[in-house]
């Protein structure tokens, strides 16, 4: 005898569900069970994966879904407001597929349960349960189904009421279910009332998680999803003393918690297991257990398919309209006489027929263009497609791949059965417009689900939560690494790991299982028949709306795998400001700005990236971004593009070392053989691409350009280390004809160290061409292109940092002012006018208020309208203008010292005089990053001095947040006003006013203005000196030098080598110095070197 889990939770079942559906899979095969189901809350999303699984373990795969049903689904009433059994709401209901049939009925009900029935949970009612009943098989639940409730209450006539109905409308296709953790009274009633009713009866698990080893580490997360509270004065210290982890649980959280499964055996029973359980209860009774079995045997097969052609097809022949289009471009391009692009368009076009992508090209050709005619900007391209051709000549793209020596076979290799992925970048603030155009054009379409899962350095923050651990020393560790392999295997984690080794057990655990789901930021898919036919369809909060969007219930592989492929449409911001921009200058000017034909090697663009001035170019104003362009330096496009490679982290201090030094002449250039010469001359012989790497082993190795392909996809990877080790071979094998063995192996090794850094060519091109087209509007239509990035940045702390920079550029940035400004930023003359929004206190609706009662004449007409009834404003708004001089009247007078004390607290500005060179940005450290030990550089305003003796404490403040750092007691720093600090091991060391910064001759801004710092061999730049006197009356010093790599030292100079030091040593000056390190690990200075 065995029987069949017919009631199983996943990690689907987002709130209480961990086990994957490949556990539960090999967990049936283990048990001997013939058939295993999944039914999880509310969602099928998990029906694919099981199914697959269970296909190729051989048992039978039953698809179906926990679903929560009400009377009503127009019924949207809080629980709070419902009474009695009959009002009801989210009762729980087993619904299993018979077939083929029944799948899509239960697809159906499913999605109109996230559509039409969506209140908190996805929910259907009675009648769309019976209209779509076919090929469905119901069963009765938990205790939170209608059934046991009403049991529960003893209401047996509404029990009654209830069993009628479902054996009524399914006859032989109704079940009651019995749980050994039912109450064993409810257990025992079911069976009366089923037997009466001549209803099967059928045992289940009601499992969420797969076995007994999951218990503890499924109570993590439903700790982490109800959000747990601990119980007062309980440690993990004190917690430690209990003896199992559900113990240690119980007392930090209480064994009364909101929900616990900790008295429950709630995983996949054996049969031995559940039937022990049940004869506990006193239940002896063989065909509990047989009817499940019987059960699984009238499951049929469901017709599931994959790769099918679901793309809407609108014409005949796609390949022969695609190759008419693309021929039809390459004239628009005034590229048709040319033989070498035929031959390409050609190659790609037979590469495109032969995998069937036509219909693909076209759907994604028709919504772009559709979108270009509709004057919605779109991006020039985005990942691997810049490298065709035929996007190109389609206009998808905007990327000459032939002048950029770009490779087709980087975006579509003819031996992948993967569909190639056109990724488009919208203007954001009309993307919904293209998507509501592809469902106009289609209308089956729907966004693309995404599940979150437990990844990264993060799952030891979520453990350690759960566990109490103190968030100091979790925020102290996970500073020192960037991943979860790291956390595991560093040494900085190890005196943690073992403090605390309860995080790294459970985290293992909880590693790859979802936590939640999302919607795909750009992907949408569009079929020619309703979705629900072939997946699940629910639905998503949209941003900023109460509306609910679409998605297909899978996540973008497993759309793909069925034939449902997605269609990239992402909004990016960028777009919108070079929208509005090019809008306002042909408003202003009168001119039609086509970026398209702007030239693009205009040396004055890139000596303004060179020169540091990133502020609003797209991608290049972080930091990092910004020091790395001051160091090299960037010429024209191509250096542009290397540029967006050498960014990424760890990219920059190995290969992009090297880079730059060639770049500048200071290393000498070299090829291994002059065949790499080719295709690595523009990045001086440095492989910073993907697509070099690919070249290499075409033209070095002797490989295809779908080998080369592959070999880009394992390299680094070695997940198949069988199919490395023969791309290895055959690459060695090939090149040795061209260069020594030895050189070839050399070459291979230096192709798996920057596997993890080099980057798709195809992408860095068009993203540095968007860069480009910021930089230049920017630098030739300042006032334009700066008003619109303040108008599409909402973030407060980012739009100060666009008007500092503004106000740099010699722009005129105009306070607020109630009877001038907009609700939003408007040009004025030649400057800038903040909106009225932009005041704290100040929202669209009591903007749009004051607009509409405007002028005013006097602050009093303006304070009489605020306090009059029904005028939808408030004092804390008035007090708001006046603070900032923005109700500034005759009968009250502008207060200018006010107005600087209050930019702040009410606009978000530190202090609004700052003007800095933009590059100084890129040795400028957030406060966020400050930790005790080490060198920093800050720019922020003084919020408050605590003075004691000897001492005192100075909190400044950026956009990042703020820290206290100690100083001199008779510190001259001033609150209220910003500062540029240099700070070594938590004290002040430099400092300027900001608004000094400019005239300062200080060794700090020379540090900061240098391009290159005046060293010599082996030496080091002073940036300060500050002697200090010790508790003894000793005198000693906090030395910061800078490196050749402008990195920042602090070294401590104690008494005995202080004379020297003060004598020899100046600000703003190189020398040699010789160090030590004391026992816990202070650099010291032992001598300076004078010539």
């Amino acid at each position: 005898m065995n029987y069949v889990g017919l009631h199983v939770h996943t990690h689907f079942s987002l709130f209480d569900g961990i086990a994957t559906p490949e556990e539960y899979v090999n967990r049936a095969v283990e048990l001997g069970m013939p058939a295993i189901a999944i039914t999880d809350h509310g969602t099928l999303s998990g029906h694919r994966e099981l199914h697959r699984i269970a296909k190729a373990k051989g048992i039978k795969p039953i698809l179906g879904l926990e679903g929560y049903m009400c009377a009503d689904i127009s019924d949207t009433r809080d629980k709070s407001e419902r009474e009695g059994q009959q009002d009801l709401v989210y009762n729980h209901i087993i619904l299993l597929a018979k077939n083929q049939i029944g799948l899509e009925n239960l697809n159906k009900i499913s999605e109109l349960s996230w559509t039409d029935g969506f209140f908190k949970k996805p929910r259907f009612d009675f009648e769309i349960l019976e209209k779509y009943k076919e090929g469905i098989i119901v069963s009765s639940a938990c205790p939170s189904s209608v059934l046991v409730k009403a049991l529960e209450e003893e209401e047996f006539a509404l029990a009654k009421k209830y069993l009628s109905w479902f054996k009524e409308r399914f006859e032989d296709d109704y079940y009651v279910e019995v749980m050994p953790h039912n109450e064993p009274h409810i257990n025992k009633y079911l069976i009366e009332l089923a037997d009466e009713f001549g209803i099967k009866v059928i045992v289940t698990p009601d499992c969420h998680h797969v076995d007994p080893s999951q218990k503890e580490v499924q109570e993590f997360k439903l700790l982490m999803n109800t959000h747990g509270k601990f119980v007062k004065d309980a440690t993990y210290e004190k917690s430690k003393k209990k003896g199992s982890m559900m113990e240690r649980l119980d007392y930090l959280y209480g064994e009364d918690r909101q929900i616990t499964f900790n008295k429950f055996d709630i995983h996949l029973l054996s049969y031995e297991e559940i039937k022990a359980a049940m004869e506990s209860q006193g239940i002896d009774r063989p065909d509990i257990y047989s009817n499940t079995i019987l059960l699984a045997e009238t499951v049929g097969d469901y017709g599931i398919q994959e790769g099918l052609n679901l793309l809407p097809v609108q014409y005949k022949s796609p390949d022969k309209e695609l190759a008419k289009a693309a021929l039809e471009g390459l004239v628009e391009r005034g590229l048709s006489e040319n033989q070498e692009y035929l031959n390409r368009l050609e190659e790609e076009l037979q590469i495109i027929k032969d995998k069937k992508f036509a219909p693909y090209f076209l759907v994604v050709s028709n919504m772009i263009n559709w979108a270009k005619k509709e004057e919605i900007m779109v991006g020039p391209g985005r990942g691997s497609s810049a490298g065709s051709l035929v996007c190109y000549a389609l206009k998808i793209t905007d990327i000459d791949p032939i002048e950029h020596n770009l490779l087709f076979f980087r975006f579509i290799n003819p031996e992948r059965n993967d569909f190639p992925d056109i990724d488009t970048d919208i203007q954001d603030t009309r993307r919904e417009e293209v998507k509501d155009y592809l469902v106009r054009q289609y209308r089956h379409v729907a966004s693309i689900a995404t599940f979150l899962e437990f990844t990264g350095k993060g799952i030891v923050r979520d453990v350690s939560r759960v566990l109490n651990i103190p968030l100091s020393d979790v925020n102290k560790v996970l500073k020192t690494v960037d991943s979860w392999d790291d956390f595991c295997t560093s040494k900085s984690t190890r005196e943690f790991r073992e403090k605390y080794p309860e995080v790294e057990i459970y985290g293992e655990q909880l590693r790859g299982r979802i936590r939640g789901t999302g919607i795909h930021a750009a992907g949408v898919v569009t079929a020619k028949e309703p979705i629900f036919r072939y997946a699940p369809l629910e639905t998503r909060s949209s941003t900023g709306s109460d509306e609910r969007i679409p998605v297909v219930g899978v996540d973008m592989e497993e759309a793909e795998r069925i034939g449902l492929i997605k269609i990239d449409a992402l909004g990016l911001k960028t777009l919108s400001v070079l929208k509005n921009t090019i809008d306002i200058i042909k408003e202003r000017d009168g001119k039609k700005i086509d970026l398209l034909k702007i030239k693009m090697d205009d040396a004055n663009v890139y000596q303004m990236l060179s020169d540091g001035y990133t502020k609003g170019v797209f991608q290049c104003e972080a930091a990092p971004y910004t020091n790395l362009l001051v160091k090299m330096g960037v010429k024209n496009l191509n250096e542009l593009a290397a540029s967006n490679a050498l960014v990424r982290p760890g990219a920059m201090n190995t290969i992009g070392k090297d880079y730059v030094d060639r770049k500048h002449g200071r290393q000498n250039i070299s090829y291994t053989h002059q065949v790499l010469k080719q295709f690595t001359e523009d990045t001086y012989g440095c492989i910073l691409y993907q697509e070099q790497v690919m070249q290499a082993c075409v033209h070095l190795g002797g490989m295809s350009m779908s080998e080369a392909d592959k070999v880009r996809k394992i390299i680094g990877k070695k997940k198949d280390a069988k199919e490395f080790d023969q791309f290895k071979e055959k690459f060695v094998e090939g090149a040795s004809k061209f260069i020594a063995p030895n050189l070839a192996r050399d070459l291979w090794h230096d192709f798996e160290a920057h596997a993890g850094y080099s980057f798709n060519k195809s992408h860095a091109v068009a993203y540095s061409t968007l860069s480009y087209w910021t930089a230049w509007l920017k630098y030739y239509y300042p006032l334009e292109f700066m008003y619109s990035v303040l108008k599409n940045e909402k973030d407060k702390d980012a739009r100060t940092e666009y008007l500092i920079e503004a106000k740099r550029m010699g722009i005129s940035v105009k306070l607020p002012h109630i009877n001038d400004s907009d609700i939003d930023f408007k040009i004025e003359g030649k400057g800038i006018r903040f909106g009225l929004t932009a005041i704290k206190y100040i929202s669209d609706k009591i903007a749009e208020r004051y607009i509409a009662a405007r002028p005013f004449s006097s602050y009093k007409e303006l304070e009489e309208f605020t306090f009059t009834k029904g005028n939808g404003v408030n004092s804390r708004a008035l007090q708001a203008l006046r603070s900032i001089g923005a109700a500034t009247f005759n009968d009250n007078p502008r207060n200018d010292q006010e107005i600087k004390e209050n930019l702040y607290e009410y606009l978000n500005l530190p202090e609004f005089n700052i003007t800095i060179p933009s590059h100084y940005y890129a040795f400028i450290q957030d406060i966020v990053d400050f930790e005790e030990k080490g060198s920093y550089i800050f720019m922020g305003m003084v919020k408050s001095i605590k003075r004691g003796t000897g001492w005192s404490r100075v909190e400044i403040l950026d956009k990042t947040g703020s820290v206290g750092i100690f100083d001199d007691e008779n510190t001259t720093i001033e609150t209220g006003r910003s500062y540029l600090v240099l700070c070594n091991d938590n004290r002040i060391v430099s400092f300027i006013p900001s608004d000094e910064i400019k005239e300062s001759s200080h060794a700090l801004v020379k540090f900061l203005s240098y391009k290159q710092l005046p060293y010599k061999d082996d030496e080091m730049f002073v940036v300060s000196f500050k002697p200090r006197i010790t508790k003894t009356g000793k005198k000693m010093a906090s030395l910061t030098l800078a490196d050749t790599s402008r990195d920042l030292h602090s070294i401590t100079v104690f008494p005995t080598s202080f004379a020297k030091a003060y004598m020899h040593i100046e600000e703003g000056k190189s020398y040699k110095f010789d160090f030590g390190k004391t026992k816990d690990g202070t650099v010291t200075l032992e001598d300076v070197h004078v010539s």
